[in-house]
């Protein structure tokens, strides 16, 4: 990735950098009853087409661990627990959501760290989820310090003025989740 490309990613985000701002700020807030909260959470994130039961249980849980970050893995299985469904993209961003240090699951972000997610029709579909989000997780612990990494950061640094709210990882994500590999608009 060159210059260019970081800055027309981060550029591309420019408007999800403010979805998300918004939802870091708003985050005091009690989320499983605060409509506003979940809302601006559900546009960013495009959480839809799930039960009122699904979303009740989804933001409870994500209140319940507000302060007290657990794992992807323990979010998976407890929304598993909650909701009877296998869930790892919504599971990583509410992990990302308390722990902005925690990347997200994304169709882009798999792609784009050379992921991919396991078949729902596999039935050892949740361990294989954890290993690759596992896996995810190392991609961005030795890409960060890497020189394509540092660039990625120094240029959403001087693009993105509210940069010092946004984690080095939350960076990365928004620039990967912007490049999109083979794709056509």
């Amino acid at each position: 990735m060159n210059k260019k490309d970081i800055e027309k990613a981060i550029d591309g985000a420019q408007n999800g950098i403010r979805k998300y701002l918004a939802i870091m700020d708003s985050i005091t807030v009690d989320i499983s009853k605060d409509k506003a909260f979940q809302t601006k959470y559900n546009g960013f994130y495009r959480v839809r087409q799930r039960t009122p039961e699904w979303y009740e249980n989804y933001f409870t849980l994500m209140q319940e661990l507000k302060g007290n970050p657990h794992t992807f893995n323990d979010v998976l299985d407890e929304l598993k627990n909650r909701t009877g469904r296998y869930e790892p993209s919504f599971s990583s961003k509410l992990v990302a959501t308390i722990n902005p240090n925690k990347p997200i699951w994304d169709i882009y972000i798999l792609k784009n760290t050379s992921h991919k997610p396991p078949s729902y029709s596999n039935n050892k579909k949740f361990d294989l989820a954890k290993e690759s989000y596992q896996s995810i997780e190392r991609w961005y612990e030795s890409f960060i310090p890497s020189e394509n990494g540092k660039l990625c950061i120094d240029v959403f640094n001087k693009k993105v003025k509210e940069h010092g709210k946004i984690t080095d990882l939350k960076k990365i994500d928004f620039i990967l989740w912007q490049t999109r590999k083979n794709d056509h608009k």
